[in-house]
Protein backbone atom coordinates (compact mmCIF):
# COMPACT_ATOMS: atom_id res chain seq x y z
CA UNK A 1 0.00 0.00 0.00
CA UNK A 2 1.28 3.55 -1.12
CA UNK A 3 3.08 5.80 1.68
CA UNK A 4 0.02 8.07 3.31
CA UNK A 5 -2.62 6.44 1.89
CA UNK A 6 -6.13 5.77 3.16
CA UNK A 7 -9.64 5.50 2.78
CA UNK A 8 -10.95 8.20 1.14
CA UNK A 9 -13.58 10.27 2.40
CA UNK A 10 -17.29 9.76 1.13
CA UNK A 11 -17.56 13.90 1.33
CA UNK A 12 -15.73 16.75 2.40
CA UNK A 13 -11.94 17.83 2.04
CA UNK A 14 -8.74 16.92 2.68
CA UNK A 15 -4.85 17.85 2.67
CA UNK A 16 -3.01 16.85 -0.11
CA UNK A 17 -0.92 14.01 0.29
CA UNK A 18 -2.81 12.59 3.38
CA UNK A 19 -5.27 10.12 1.79
CA UNK A 20 -7.99 12.39 1.77
CA UNK A 21 -10.09 13.76 -0.92
CA UNK A 22 -8.46 17.14 -1.91
CA UNK A 23 -10.41 20.31 -1.20
CA UNK A 24 -12.26 21.75 -4.07
CA UNK A 25 -11.15 24.18 -6.30
CA UNK A 26 -13.32 26.72 -7.70
CA UNK A 27 -12.23 26.17 -11.10
CA UNK A 28 -13.03 22.49 -10.70
CA UNK A 29 -16.55 23.21 -9.23
CA UNK A 30 -17.32 25.41 -12.08
CA UNK A 31 -16.36 23.56 -14.60
CA UNK A 32 -18.43 20.63 -13.49
CA UNK A 33 -21.71 21.86 -12.66
CA UNK A 34 -23.73 21.04 -15.76
CA UNK A 35 -26.52 18.68 -13.93
CA UNK A 36 -29.29 21.12 -12.34
CA UNK A 37 -26.88 23.44 -10.60
CA UNK A 38 -25.32 19.89 -8.76
CA UNK A 39 -20.91 20.42 -8.36
CA UNK A 40 -20.62 17.04 -10.84
CA UNK A 41 -16.68 16.77 -9.63
CA UNK A 42 -16.43 17.56 -6.08
CA UNK A 43 -16.74 14.70 -4.48
CA UNK A 44 -13.36 12.82 -5.93
CA UNK A 45 -9.82 13.20 -6.32
CA UNK A 46 -9.62 15.61 -9.00
CA UNK A 47 -7.02 13.68 -10.84
CA UNK A 48 -10.11 11.12 -11.35
CA UNK A 49 -12.36 14.15 -12.22
CA UNK A 50 -11.98 14.52 -16.10
CA UNK A 51 -13.60 16.96 -17.92
CA UNK A 52 -17.20 16.38 -19.10
CA UNK A 53 -16.43 16.10 -23.09
CA UNK A 54 -18.52 13.07 -24.26
CA UNK A 55 -21.68 12.41 -25.66
CA UNK A 56 -24.19 10.40 -25.18
CA UNK A 57 -23.26 8.41 -28.49
CA UNK A 58 -20.17 7.57 -26.62
CA UNK A 59 -21.80 6.52 -23.69
CA UNK A 60 -24.31 4.09 -25.75
CA UNK A 61 -20.92 2.69 -27.70
CA UNK A 62 -19.28 2.19 -23.94
CA UNK A 63 -22.45 0.29 -22.20
CA UNK A 64 -22.82 -1.70 -25.25
CA UNK A 65 -18.86 -2.68 -25.60
CA UNK A 66 -19.07 -4.00 -21.85
CA UNK A 67 -22.13 -5.85 -22.36
CA UNK A 68 -21.88 -7.48 -25.69
CA UNK A 69 -18.81 -9.63 -26.27
CA UNK A 70 -17.81 -12.93 -25.62
CA UNK A 71 -20.68 -13.88 -23.18
CA UNK A 72 -23.01 -13.69 -25.70
CA UNK A 73 -21.71 -16.92 -26.83
CA UNK A 74 -22.77 -18.40 -23.63
CA UNK A 75 -26.48 -17.19 -23.96
CA UNK A 76 -27.65 -20.07 -25.56
CA UNK A 77 -26.78 -22.53 -22.94
CA UNK A 78 -28.49 -19.92 -20.81
CA UNK A 79 -31.79 -20.43 -22.17
CA UNK A 80 -31.54 -23.96 -22.56
CA UNK A 81 -31.05 -24.09 -18.83
CA UNK A 82 -34.32 -22.09 -17.86
CA UNK A 83 -36.44 -22.95 -21.42
CA UNK A 84 -37.91 -20.21 -24.00
CA UNK A 85 -38.72 -18.42 -20.69
CA UNK A 86 -35.58 -17.57 -20.78
CA UNK A 87 -36.90 -15.09 -23.62
CA UNK A 88 -38.65 -13.15 -20.90
CA UNK A 89 -36.11 -12.87 -18.75
CA UNK A 90 -33.78 -11.06 -21.19
CA UNK A 91 -36.24 -8.48 -21.82
CA UNK A 92 -36.98 -8.20 -17.90
CA UNK A 93 -33.73 -7.76 -16.96
CA UNK A 94 -33.02 -5.11 -19.52
CA UNK A 95 -35.29 -3.53 -18.30
CA UNK A 96 -34.67 -3.64 -14.11
CA UNK A 97 -30.97 -2.72 -15.50
CA UNK A 98 -32.19 0.40 -16.90
CA UNK A 99 -34.09 1.08 -13.47
CA UNK A 100 -31.43 0.08 -11.56
CA UNK A 101 -28.99 2.58 -13.32
CA UNK A 102 -31.24 5.43 -12.64
CA UNK A 103 -31.33 4.87 -8.96
CA UNK A 104 -27.90 4.35 -8.68
CA UNK A 105 -27.23 7.56 -10.60
CA UNK A 106 -29.52 9.27 -8.01
CA UNK A 107 -27.88 7.89 -5.12
CA UNK A 108 -24.52 9.84 -6.75
CA UNK A 109 -26.15 12.92 -5.96
CA UNK A 110 -27.79 12.01 -2.94
CA UNK A 111 -25.37 14.13 -0.97
CA UNK A 112 -26.64 18.08 -1.98
CA UNK A 113 -23.77 20.05 -3.65
CA UNK A 114 -21.44 16.86 -4.03
CA UNK A 115 -21.45 14.06 -6.46
CA UNK A 116 -20.16 10.59 -5.02
CA UNK A 117 -17.76 10.14 -8.23
CA UNK A 118 -17.72 5.86 -7.50
CA UNK A 119 -19.39 3.12 -6.97
CA UNK A 120 -17.29 2.73 -4.26
CA UNK A 121 -17.72 5.85 -2.79
CA UNK A 122 -21.49 5.63 -3.10
CA UNK A 123 -21.43 2.70 -0.75
CA UNK A 124 -19.40 4.52 1.48
CA UNK A 125 -21.49 7.31 1.98
CA UNK A 126 -24.11 4.54 2.54
CA UNK A 127 -22.47 2.24 4.90
CA UNK A 128 -19.14 3.66 5.58
CA UNK A 129 -15.42 2.03 5.80
CA UNK A 130 -17.28 -1.19 5.40
CA UNK A 131 -19.27 -0.74 2.17
CA UNK A 132 -16.76 1.35 0.55
CA UNK A 133 -14.29 -2.00 1.13
CA UNK A 134 -16.79 -4.43 0.33
CA UNK A 135 -17.82 -2.45 -2.98
CA UNK A 136 -14.70 -1.78 -4.20
CA UNK A 137 -13.88 -5.91 -3.63
CA UNK A 138 -16.79 -6.80 -5.29
CA UNK A 139 -16.58 -4.34 -8.16
CA UNK A 140 -12.41 -5.88 -8.38
CA UNK A 141 -14.11 -9.67 -8.20
CA UNK A 142 -16.86 -8.57 -11.34
CA UNK A 143 -14.76 -6.69 -13.42
CA UNK A 144 -12.01 -9.32 -13.32
CA UNK A 145 -14.58 -12.19 -13.50
CA UNK A 146 -15.44 -11.43 -16.73
CA UNK A 147 -12.27 -10.69 -17.92
CA UNK A 148 -11.05 -14.32 -16.99
CA UNK A 149 -14.08 -15.58 -18.88
CA UNK A 150 -12.53 -13.53 -22.10
CA UNK A 151 -9.11 -14.91 -21.72
CA UNK A 152 -10.24 -18.36 -21.40
CA UNK A 153 -12.56 -18.32 -24.54
CA UNK A 154 -10.20 -16.02 -26.64
CA UNK A 155 -6.93 -18.70 -25.74
CA UNK A 156 -9.48 -21.53 -26.11
CA UNK A 157 -10.67 -20.06 -29.75
CA UNK A 158 -7.62 -19.29 -30.93
CA UNK A 159 -5.99 -22.85 -31.07
CA UNK A 160 -8.90 -24.30 -32.28
CA UNK A 161 -8.45 -22.13 -35.06
CA UNK A 162 -4.92 -22.99 -35.33
CA UNK A 163 -6.04 -26.30 -35.52
CA UNK A 164 -8.07 -25.97 -38.20
CA UNK A 165 -5.34 -24.79 -40.21
CA UNK A 166 -2.85 -27.87 -39.35
CA UNK A 167 -0.69 -26.10 -36.44
CA UNK A 168 -1.00 -26.29 -33.13
CA UNK A 169 -0.66 -23.93 -30.35
CA UNK A 170 -1.24 -24.72 -26.34
CA UNK A 171 -4.18 -23.70 -25.58
CA UNK A 172 -2.35 -22.15 -22.24
CA UNK A 173 0.04 -19.99 -24.03
CA UNK A 174 -2.98 -18.92 -26.14
CA UNK A 175 -4.29 -17.45 -23.31
CA UNK A 176 -0.83 -15.43 -22.24
CA UNK A 177 -0.89 -13.88 -25.83
CA UNK A 178 -3.90 -12.56 -25.17
CA UNK A 179 -3.08 -11.40 -21.76
CA UNK A 180 0.10 -9.57 -22.76
CA UNK A 181 -2.17 -7.95 -25.96
CA UNK A 182 -4.78 -6.52 -22.98
CA UNK A 183 -1.63 -5.43 -20.67
CA UNK A 184 -0.83 -3.16 -23.40
CA UNK A 185 -3.96 -0.91 -23.30
CA UNK A 186 -4.70 -1.75 -19.89
CA UNK A 187 -1.56 -0.07 -18.49
CA UNK A 188 -1.08 2.84 -20.71
CA UNK A 189 -5.10 3.90 -20.99
CA UNK A 190 -5.74 5.89 -17.41
CA UNK A 191 -9.10 6.41 -17.44
CA UNK A 192 -12.56 5.20 -19.23
CA UNK A 193 -12.64 9.12 -20.91
CA UNK A 194 -9.58 7.61 -23.79
CA UNK A 195 -11.11 4.93 -24.64
CA UNK A 196 -14.41 5.37 -26.81
CA UNK A 197 -13.48 5.14 -30.27
CA UNK A 198 -11.80 1.37 -29.62
CA UNK A 199 -15.45 0.81 -27.90
CA UNK A 200 -16.94 1.96 -31.21
CA UNK A 201 -14.92 -0.61 -32.90
CA UNK A 202 -15.44 -3.56 -30.45
CA UNK A 203 -19.05 -3.09 -30.76
CA UNK A 204 -19.24 -3.39 -34.87
CA UNK A 205 -17.03 -6.38 -34.51
CA UNK A 206 -19.12 -8.26 -31.73
CA UNK A 207 -22.33 -7.73 -33.67
CA UNK A 208 -21.02 -8.68 -36.76
CA UNK A 209 -20.32 -12.10 -35.02
CA UNK A 210 -23.47 -12.09 -33.48
CA UNK A 211 -25.17 -11.79 -36.89
CA UNK A 212 -22.92 -14.78 -38.50
CA UNK A 213 -23.49 -16.86 -35.17
CA UNK A 214 -27.37 -16.38 -35.44
CA UNK A 215 -27.34 -17.44 -39.10
CA UNK A 216 -24.83 -20.23 -38.98
CA UNK A 217 -26.64 -21.96 -36.16
CA UNK A 218 -30.06 -21.87 -38.00
CA UNK A 219 -28.55 -22.74 -41.14
CA UNK A 220 -26.98 -25.83 -39.67
CA UNK A 221 -29.27 -26.85 -37.06
CA UNK A 222 -29.26 -30.70 -36.10
CA UNK A 223 -29.90 -32.95 -38.99
CA UNK A 224 -28.96 -36.23 -39.25
CA UNK A 225 -26.12 -35.99 -40.90
CA UNK A 226 -25.00 -33.15 -39.13
CA UNK A 227 -25.11 -32.71 -35.14
CA UNK A 228 -23.09 -32.29 -31.92
CA UNK A 229 -21.07 -35.45 -31.36
CA UNK A 230 -22.64 -37.90 -28.59
CA UNK A 231 -26.20 -36.75 -29.55
CA UNK A 232 -27.96 -39.20 -31.73
CA UNK A 233 -31.44 -37.94 -31.72
CA UNK A 234 -33.27 -34.69 -32.33
CA UNK A 235 -32.74 -31.72 -30.07
CA UNK A 236 -35.84 -31.34 -27.86
CA UNK A 237 -36.83 -27.82 -26.33
CA UNK A 238 -39.02 -26.91 -23.55
CA UNK A 239 -40.88 -23.55 -22.54
CA UNK A 240 -39.98 -23.22 -19.28
CA UNK A 241 -37.55 -25.24 -16.64
CA UNK A 242 -38.15 -24.03 -13.25
CA UNK A 243 -35.50 -25.25 -11.25
CA UNK A 244 -32.63 -23.41 -13.82
CA UNK A 245 -34.36 -19.99 -12.92
CA UNK A 246 -32.46 -18.65 -10.45
CA UNK A 247 -28.65 -19.62 -11.97
CA UNK A 248 -30.20 -17.80 -15.39
CA UNK A 249 -30.86 -14.55 -13.69
CA UNK A 250 -27.63 -14.81 -11.87
CA UNK A 251 -25.50 -15.59 -15.66
CA UNK A 252 -28.49 -12.72 -17.15
CA UNK A 253 -27.62 -10.18 -15.05
CA UNK A 254 -23.57 -10.64 -15.58
CA UNK A 255 -24.87 -8.85 -18.91
CA UNK A 256 -26.49 -6.10 -17.93
CA UNK A 257 -24.26 -5.02 -14.55
CA UNK A 258 -22.48 -2.28 -16.11
CA UNK A 259 -23.30 -0.31 -12.46
CA UNK A 260 -19.94 -0.58 -11.53
CA UNK A 261 -18.57 1.62 -14.70
CA UNK A 262 -21.75 3.95 -14.68
CA UNK A 263 -20.50 6.84 -12.27
CA UNK A 264 -16.98 6.77 -14.95
CA UNK A 265 -19.02 6.55 -17.45
CA UNK A 266 -21.24 9.17 -16.28
CA UNK A 267 -18.87 11.58 -15.47
CA UNK A 268 -17.96 11.61 -19.02
CA UNK A 269 -21.38 13.02 -20.41
CA UNK A 270 -21.07 16.56 -21.26
CA UNK A 271 -25.02 17.17 -20.55
CA UNK A 272 -25.38 14.09 -17.71
CA UNK A 273 -29.10 14.56 -17.45
CA UNK A 274 -28.94 12.17 -20.78
CA UNK A 275 -27.65 9.51 -18.65
CA UNK A 276 -31.38 7.83 -18.17
CA UNK A 277 -32.00 7.59 -21.56
CA UNK A 278 -28.90 6.56 -22.89
CA UNK A 279 -29.19 3.59 -20.60
CA UNK A 280 -32.39 2.91 -21.54
CA UNK A 281 -31.39 2.69 -25.24
CA UNK A 282 -28.52 1.05 -24.91
CA UNK A 283 -29.85 -1.89 -23.00
CA UNK A 284 -32.65 -2.02 -25.52
CA UNK A 285 -29.76 -2.38 -28.08
CA UNK A 286 -28.52 -5.15 -25.86
CA UNK A 287 -31.03 -7.01 -25.24
CA UNK A 288 -31.56 -6.70 -29.09
CA UNK A 289 -28.11 -8.34 -29.93
CA UNK A 290 -28.58 -10.80 -27.04
CA UNK A 291 -31.79 -11.99 -28.41
CA UNK A 292 -30.91 -12.46 -31.78
CA UNK A 293 -27.38 -14.47 -29.95
CA UNK A 294 -30.02 -16.62 -27.26
CA UNK A 295 -32.97 -17.36 -29.68
CA UNK A 296 -30.88 -18.70 -32.68
CA UNK A 297 -28.77 -20.79 -30.74
CA UNK A 298 -31.68 -22.78 -28.77
CA UNK A 299 -33.49 -22.96 -31.43
CA UNK A 300 -30.99 -25.00 -33.51
CA UNK A 301 -29.97 -27.17 -30.78
CA UNK A 302 -32.36 -27.25 -27.98
CA UNK A 303 -30.81 -29.40 -24.99
CA UNK A 304 -27.93 -29.83 -27.33
CA UNK A 305 -26.86 -26.45 -27.02
CA UNK A 306 -23.07 -25.81 -25.71
CA UNK A 307 -21.18 -23.36 -23.90
CA UNK A 308 -19.98 -21.36 -25.80
CA UNK A 309 -22.34 -21.91 -29.14
CA UNK A 310 -18.69 -21.88 -31.27
CA UNK A 311 -18.62 -25.71 -30.11
CA UNK A 312 -22.39 -26.32 -31.59
CA UNK A 313 -20.95 -24.56 -35.19
CA UNK A 314 -19.00 -26.73 -38.07
CA UNK A 315 -15.75 -24.99 -39.35
CA UNK A 316 -16.90 -22.53 -41.66
CA UNK A 317 -14.45 -19.63 -42.86
CA UNK A 318 -17.12 -17.04 -42.19
CA UNK A 319 -17.63 -18.66 -38.54
CA UNK A 320 -13.89 -18.56 -38.15
CA UNK A 321 -13.70 -15.31 -39.45
CA UNK A 322 -16.64 -14.22 -36.74
CA UNK A 323 -14.82 -15.70 -34.11
CA UNK A 324 -11.65 -13.99 -35.08
CA UNK A 325 -13.41 -10.48 -34.53
CA UNK A 326 -15.06 -11.23 -31.20
CA UNK A 327 -11.15 -11.79 -29.86
CA UNK A 328 -10.07 -8.69 -31.39
CA UNK A 329 -13.61 -7.17 -29.85
CA UNK A 330 -11.94 -9.06 -26.10
CA UNK A 331 -9.14 -6.84 -26.78
CA UNK A 332 -10.81 -3.51 -27.44
CA UNK A 333 -13.70 -4.10 -24.40
CA UNK A 334 -10.86 -5.36 -21.88
CA UNK A 335 -9.44 -2.26 -21.02
CA UNK A 336 -12.66 -0.61 -19.96
CA UNK A 337 -13.49 -3.46 -17.47
CA UNK A 338 -10.15 -3.58 -16.57
CA UNK A 339 -9.72 0.27 -15.94
CA UNK A 340 -12.97 0.50 -14.00
CA UNK A 341 -11.80 -1.96 -11.80
CA UNK A 342 -8.39 -0.62 -11.26
CA UNK A 343 -9.53 3.14 -11.01
CA UNK A 344 -11.41 1.79 -7.73
CA UNK A 345 -8.57 0.03 -6.14
CA UNK A 346 -6.13 3.15 -7.38
CA UNK A 347 -8.55 5.32 -5.46
CA UNK A 348 -8.87 3.24 -2.42
CA UNK A 349 -4.56 3.12 -2.49
CA UNK A 350 -4.48 7.00 -2.64
CA UNK A 351 -2.00 5.98 -6.51
CA UNK A 352 -2.70 9.79 -7.74
CA UNK A 353 -0.56 11.93 -9.06
CA UNK A 354 -1.87 14.57 -6.66
CA UNK A 355 -1.12 12.47 -3.38
CA UNK A 356 2.71 11.18 -5.03
CA UNK A 357 3.63 13.13 -7.81
CA UNK A 358 3.65 12.07 -11.12
CA UNK A 359 6.64 9.75 -11.85
CA UNK A 360 6.08 7.18 -8.72
CA UNK A 361 1.78 7.32 -9.15
CA UNK A 362 2.79 6.22 -12.80
CA UNK A 363 5.24 3.53 -11.31
CA UNK A 364 2.69 2.34 -8.86
CA UNK A 365 0.06 2.35 -11.35
CA UNK A 366 2.04 -0.22 -13.90
CA UNK A 367 3.07 -2.53 -11.19
CA UNK A 368 -0.72 -2.50 -9.60
CA UNK A 369 -1.80 -3.50 -12.89
CA UNK A 370 0.53 -6.04 -14.14
CA UNK A 371 0.00 -7.75 -11.05
CA UNK A 372 -3.98 -7.09 -11.92
CA UNK A 373 -3.20 -9.26 -15.36
CA UNK A 374 -0.79 -11.72 -14.19
CA UNK A 375 -3.25 -12.72 -11.48
CA UNK A 376 -6.05 -12.88 -14.31
CA UNK A 377 -3.59 -15.10 -16.61
CA UNK A 378 -3.01 -17.67 -13.71
CA UNK A 379 -6.59 -17.82 -13.04
CA UNK A 380 -7.72 -18.36 -16.45
CA UNK A 381 -4.67 -21.12 -17.06
CA UNK A 382 -5.97 -23.04 -13.60
CA UNK A 383 -10.08 -22.43 -14.56
CA UNK A 384 -10.13 -23.22 -18.40
CA UNK A 385 -13.82 -23.53 -18.37
CA UNK A 386 -15.85 -20.83 -19.70
CA UNK A 387 -19.28 -21.25 -19.14
CA UNK A 388 -18.27 -22.42 -15.64
CA UNK A 389 -16.46 -19.03 -14.99
CA UNK A 390 -19.20 -16.79 -16.20
CA UNK A 391 -21.33 -18.71 -13.99
CA UNK A 392 -19.51 -18.71 -11.01
CA UNK A 393 -18.43 -14.89 -11.29
CA UNK A 394 -22.29 -14.39 -11.92
CA UNK A 395 -23.14 -15.75 -8.75
CA UNK A 396 -20.55 -14.05 -6.51
CA UNK A 397 -20.43 -10.93 -8.25
CA UNK A 398 -23.02 -9.99 -10.90
CA UNK A 399 -25.95 -10.40 -8.75
CA UNK A 400 -25.11 -8.58 -6.20
CA UNK A 401 -23.90 -5.43 -8.00
CA UNK A 402 -26.75 -5.50 -10.39
CA UNK A 403 -29.16 -6.50 -8.00
CA UNK A 404 -28.47 -5.57 -4.39
CA UNK A 405 -26.44 -2.78 -4.11
CA UNK A 406 -27.76 -0.33 -6.33
CA UNK A 407 -31.24 -0.17 -4.25
CA UNK A 408 -30.07 -0.89 -1.16
CA UNK A 409 -27.59 2.50 -1.38
CA UNK A 410 -30.32 4.38 -3.12
CA UNK A 411 -32.65 3.88 -0.11
CA UNK A 412 -30.28 4.42 2.47
CA UNK A 413 -28.90 7.35 1.02
CA UNK A 414 -32.50 9.28 0.00
CA UNK A 415 -34.16 7.61 3.09
CA UNK A 416 -37.15 5.30 2.81
CA UNK A 417 -39.85 8.48 4.10
CA UNK A 418 -38.88 10.13 0.85
CA UNK A 419 -39.21 7.82 -1.61
CA UNK A 420 -42.62 6.16 -2.89
CA UNK A 421 -44.30 3.33 -1.49
CA UNK A 422 -44.22 1.90 -4.80
CA UNK A 423 -40.32 2.23 -5.41
CA UNK A 424 -39.92 0.77 -2.06
CA UNK A 425 -41.96 -2.30 -2.95
CA UNK A 426 -40.06 -2.56 -5.86
CA UNK A 427 -36.35 -2.17 -4.54
CA UNK A 428 -37.30 -4.54 -2.07
CA UNK A 429 -38.55 -6.95 -4.70
CA UNK A 430 -35.08 -6.48 -7.04
CA UNK A 431 -32.99 -7.23 -3.74
CA UNK A 432 -34.69 -10.25 -3.06
CA UNK A 433 -34.77 -11.87 -6.14
CA UNK A 434 -30.56 -10.94 -6.34
CA UNK A 435 -30.68 -12.89 -3.32
CA UNK A 436 -31.97 -15.84 -4.67
CA UNK A 437 -30.26 -15.98 -7.61
CA UNK A 438 -26.86 -15.29 -5.63
CA UNK A 439 -26.89 -18.42 -3.02
CA UNK A 440 -28.83 -20.16 -5.93
CA UNK A 441 -26.84 -19.33 -8.75
CA UNK A 442 -23.64 -20.19 -6.98
CA UNK A 443 -24.57 -23.68 -5.38
CA UNK A 444 -24.98 -24.36 -9.52
CA UNK A 445 -22.33 -22.91 -10.70
CA UNK A 446 -20.09 -24.35 -7.72
CA UNK A 447 -21.39 -27.85 -8.83
CA UNK A 448 -21.08 -27.45 -12.49
CA UNK A 449 -17.21 -26.28 -12.10
CA UNK A 450 -16.70 -29.88 -10.00
CA UNK A 451 -18.09 -31.96 -12.20
CA UNK A 452 -15.81 -29.91 -15.23
CA UNK A 453 -13.02 -30.35 -13.44
CA UNK A 454 -13.62 -34.24 -12.27
CA UNK A 455 -14.21 -34.91 -16.33
CA UNK A 456 -11.21 -32.93 -17.28
CA UNK A 457 -13.03 -31.01 -20.13
CA UNK A 458 -10.96 -28.42 -21.04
Amino acid sequence: MPKGASIPSAGGSGKAGSGALPAKTSSAASANTSDGGMPTGGDVYLEHAVKRSGSWVGATFNVMCISIGTGTMNLPSVVKRCGWFGVVLFVVMAVVGWYVGVLFRRAMYARPGRRLSSFALVTRAAFGAAGYWFATVITYIYCCGTVVSWIIVSGTQITRLLGFAGAHLDKKISMAIIAVIMWIPFTLLKTLGEITVSSVFGVLTAMFAVVVFAVTAVKHKYTDTYHAPGYGAAPHHTFIISAGIPSALASISFMYAGAVAFPHLEGQMRKPRQFGWMLFLSNALVCGAYLLSAVPGYYAFGDQTMSPILENLPNMAIANAATILIIVHVVFSAPIMLVSANLELELAFGVMPGIMGKKKELAWRVLMRTVTMGILLGISIAIPYFGEVIDLMSAISTTVVFFMVPVICYVKLLGWRRIHKYELVLCALIAAVGAVACVWGLIDAIKSLRQAIKSGRS
